[in-house]
């Protein structure tokens, strides 16, 4: 008995040792994302308020809850459920990092001031919206993911492949690092320049390696074309006709044509995905594909192309 309550005192000096390091965690962080926001409102007039904020030592995450975001004239124009960060680190790219904001919405009243060619669906609908980077340091291969879900209207998914991304992950924490030194001091020209030039040298090296693209109806996609369709004087009907003629002179093969027709018809999900050749640069696999326009078959294999639509 004696060894069960010393085990269990054991484990509770451990969670509140843990407890105690995520309390003066979110302190810390605290006074940092007060900092951050004060800089942003000195830059656009903004207020951003919040009503909750906490961090975990252990998944090494910052949850910010139930945001809003006030104008320079002190009008709402935007609530955000909530916002976490994890895996980010200031001295390393960590192997995982996610950024997800949940239930951002635009204020009525924001949204009523809007002009006249704002479509109201897209600007009153509630987004979710994620992006994850998966980095392996040895290999230089990432993984990079984007999430924006408009609910009940429709989902886009990104999904982009990497090799030979070391370079830039080191240009991008280089650069975290400089402006964590210059603290509240603007960086100076020749800064941004020597920065700029960085990460254009570190992208030259980057050879993409799969593209997956996913567009998925989520209730009101449909009406969100024939809305759009309305202001340029057109029925979704006309749209169609008009792709399908468009199809029969691109230089596309008649499966992608195909698919596209499909989408067209349906308009409940497109998906497009290419595996680009291993070993070629961005550039090198951009100067391939303009060298095969007209030649779709050879485009196709080249970038082993795939497009589904409903």
């Amino acid at each position: 008995m004696k060894k069960l309550v010393i085990a269990i005192a054991i484990v509770a000096a451990g969670v509140g040792g843990v407890s105690y390091a995520n309390y003066v965690a979110t302190q810390e962080v605290r006074t940092e994302v007060d900092k951050q926001l004060a800089l942003v409102s000195d830059q656009t007039g903004a207020t951003f308020k919040y009503a909750g904020l906490s961090a975990s030592v252990i998944s090494k995450s910052v949850e910010i809850t139930s945001m809003e975001v006030i104008s320079p004239e002190g009008d709402n124009v935007a609530h955000i459920q909530s916002i976490e960060v994890t895996g980010y680190e200031t001295d390393k790219i960590s192997p995982h990092t996610s950024f997800i904001v949940k239930s951002f919405q635009f204020d009525k009243d924001f949204v009523a001031k809007l002009p006249a060619d704002t479509n109201e669906m897209l600007a009153s609908a509630s987004y979710d919206l994620s992006s994850s980077l998966d980095y392996d340091e040895q290999s230089g291969d990432s993984d990079v993911v984007l999430k924006l879900d408009a609910k009940d209207i429709a989902s886009f998914n990104m999904d982009v492949g990497l090799a030979n991304s070391k370079a830039l992950m080191d240009a991008s924490l280089a650069i975290s690092k400089a402006q964590q030194e210059a603290g509240d001091t603007p960086l100076t020209y020749e800064q941004e320049l020597q920065q700029q030039t960085l990460v254009m040298q570190a992208m030259s090296k980057l050879e993409p390696r799969n593209i997956n693209l996913v567009l998925n109806n989520q209730g009101k996609l449909k009406e969100l074309f024939v809305s759009e369709l309305e202001k340029q004087g057109m029925t979704l009907e006309q749209m169609q006709m008009t792709l399908q003629q468009q199809l029969q002179q691109a230089p596309v093969t008649e499966e992608i044509a195909q698919a596209l027709t499909d989408f067209a018809k349906g308009l409940n999900s497109l998906s497009i995905s290419a595996k680009l050749p291993e070993g070629k640069t961005m550039m090198e696999v951009n100067q391939q594909i303009m060298m095969l326009a007209g030649q779709p078959e050879e485009l196709v294999k080249f970038v082993n192309l795939e497009v589904k639509g409903e």
